[in-house]
């Protein structure tokens, strides 16, 4: 437990809107929940890390060249989705954009249905607006109703990712700064008028 709370407190969090679906993993699945270091969608993340640095070193420098190059990843990304969406139409859930409390440890959500602790769930996850999109296996923390349920949602799910590669992390950690410092952003300018 005290590991665990340390570990949480390594990362920021913030609340982000992202599209998301999961699904409860069986005994069997949760136990084997790595993915691959060379499977395609660990290089897709890989390539991923490339380019965000890559593109961070050209912001100050080329600023026109960057925001090019930002919105042709943006686009590969989307379409990288639209191709698993188109060929995984059976999937049990369809992702939904809603505000989640996420951190490159952990993630908490809205549920229609409440989860066990140690529950295995494997995560879809669509971040924007890069439309980088991640599968996540994850323990649930804990599964609690809400004070008021939101829509169909009645239980806040809390999980930590398990299993999550260097690469993944990594992906996770550039997205929290850069929305925390849109966020930030927004709120100065929003003081401003």
């Amino acid at each position: 437990m005290h590991d665990s709370n340390q570990e949480r407190r390594r990362y920021f969090r913030i609340v982000d809107q992202v599209a998301i679906s999961y699904r409860l993993l069986s005994e069997e699945e949760g136990a084997a929940t790595g993915v691959g270091i060379n499977s395609p969608a660990a290089l897709i993340v890989q390539l991923e890390n490339q380019i965000s640095a890559s593109l961070e070193t050209l912001r100050s420098v080329q600023p026109q060249v960057h925001e090019l190059l930002e919105l042709f990843n943006r686009k590969i990304n989307l379409v990288l989705s639209l191709d698993e969406s188109i060929s995984q139409p059976e999937s049990e859930q369809q992702k939904r954009s809603q505000q989640v409390n996420i951190s490159a440890c952990g993630i908490a959500f809205p549920s229609h249905e409440q989860l066990r602790p140690n529950d295995k769930i494997l995560l879809d996850l669509t971040l924007f607006p890069s439309n980088v999109c991640l599968k996540l296996a994850a323990a649930v923390i804990s599964s609690e109703p809400l004070p008021e349920p939101i829509g169909e949602d009645a239980y806040m799910i809390r999980a930590d990712f398990v299993d999550i590669t260097t690469n993944e992390q990594e992906v996770l950690v550039q997205h929290v700064i850069k929305r925390q410092t849109l966020q930030l952003k927004e709120r100065r300018e929003a003081r401003q008028k």
